[in-house]
């Protein structure tokens, strides 16, 4: 890994805290590059890589782009998505020698930068100081390895005492990550399996995990939040996994209803079975929504079965309809499926979680079934499917889903 910092920063609001920070990374003895995000007024530090560069990047002409802007003919959000855009793309070009990033920003800066990072494979440090890193910050983080730090003071009119010192901190994280960098070699010859999970099936998921190690293999669990997910999926693509146990497929409610907010960023139960990767899939809390605190459940959902997870999480019990059309999403997912000899379909009857057993907060098994005849009706023809008459954290579904996952691995 390279020793080169990136810092990202609009010069035309926070030219003198760049300058700081890039002062800092110099005196630690690393090379340290100015990139500028802004897209109004002139730069109040001469940047090493300027807007009208990262503009051309992507073959846009800056003196008409920076026009539309001024002149409203070009929208905000989308010129910032440009700029992030466009430094990404100029970040990937120098991936051998970079070392890490470093953006600071209010929404524009920290939208803008935050861009650009995802742009970059996971591994590279990442870090973002914001003004508005105490908010909801998943659309800036997504899936990616991004660190928010929160600035406390605004970063803007200087330096001073309070946004020096949280600067510095930051600073000297991406020194020592820098500097002491510990990469995995992803060609390495460690087979990796990857797993998602809730806390809901977390007693499979720990079964799992103790079985693969006692094979030689290395257990990746992924939790199924909408990130976790997205974020296998990407690893997935990439090769990194010899297989999949997709035991969690949560976040397929959000993909029907938008409401959840473990709704993924990237279409979940998509590479493994396009790409015809080693597949035991078991539908693991598919039958809840998942919202913040109590007082962000919509009314529309006030009449439901609800468990309190915890002061900031809670879970709805789906309707019968939304159930049956996430089975129906489910089944749509096969449509694609490039082998069914390396796919199996575990189906639990006593419960998709341990909410859903009998005596737990969102039991309601009538439901349960109406989903599970939906999927035996709609996937018999298409996939392998093994019923199991206990719930999903039991022994019994343990036991087949290990069975099934030697059955299509092939590597025993």
């Amino acid at each position: 890994m390279g020793k080169l910092v990136a810092i990202l920063a609009t010069l035309d609001t926070k030219g003198s805290e760049a300058l700081f920070i890039k002062e800092l990374l110099t005196s630690a003895g690393l090379d340290a590059i100015i990139l500028d995000l802004g897209i109004y007024d002139e730069p109040l530090t001469k940047p090493d890589i300027s807007r009208e560069e990262i503009l051309m990047e992507l073959s846009i002409d800056p003196k008409e782009f920076l026009s539309r802007v001024r002149e409203g003919r070009l929208r905000r959000d989308e010129a910032i998505r440009l700029m992030g855009l466009g430094a990404g793309k100029m970040l990937t070009k120098m991936i051998s020698e970079l070392g890490g990033v470093i953006g600071i920003g209010g929404n524009q800066g920290t939208a803008a930068s935050s861009i650009a990072m995802k742009m970059l494979p996971i591994g590279i440090p990442k870090i973002i100081v914001s003004t508005v890193a105490s908010g909801n910050i998943r659309p800036y983080v997504e899936y990616k390895d991004i660190m928010m730090m929160f600035s406390v003071a605004d970063l803007e009119f200087g330096p001073n005492t309070i946004s020096k010192l949280v600067l510095t901190n930051a600073v000297n994280a991406m020194i020592g990550m820098v500097t002491n960098p510990r990469r995995v070699d992803i060609d390495e010859m460690v087979k990796r399996v990857a797993i998602t999970t809730l806390g809901s099936t977390g007693r499979l998921t720990r079964q799992c995990v103790l079985a693969l190690k006692k094979l030689n293999l290395e257990p990746i669990v992924f939790h199924a939040s909408g990130a976790g997910g997205s974020a296998m999926e990407e690893l997935i693509e990439a090769g990194f996994f010899i297989a999949i146990l997709d035991l969690n497929l949560h976040e397929l409610v959000g993909e029907v209803i938008p409401d959840d907010i473990y709704r993924p960023m990237k279409p979940r139960l998509v590479n493994s079975l396009k790409l015809g990767i080693p597949t035991i899939i078991a539908p693991g809390s598919i039958n809840y929504l998942v919202f913040g605190p109590p007082d962000t459940i919509q009314p529309k959902y006030s009449n439901r079965k609800i468990h309190y997870h915890n002061p900031y999480n809670t879970n709805v019990r789906l309707s019968r309809e939304e159930l049956l059309s996430v089975a129906e999403h489910l089944c749509n997912k096969f449509i694609n499926m490039s082998d069914k000899t390396k796919v199996k379909l575990v189906l639990p009857l006593g419960g998709f979680s341990a909410l859903d057993i009998p005596g737990g907060p969102l039991f309601q098994p009538e439901d349960d079934m109406m989903f599970i005849n939906y999927v035996r009706r709609s996937l018999s023809n298409l996939v392998d499917i093994i019923v199991v008459e206990s719930d999903i954290n039991s022994v019994e579904v343990f036991n087949e889903v290990m069975k099934s996952f030697r059955d299509v691995s092939k590597i025993f």
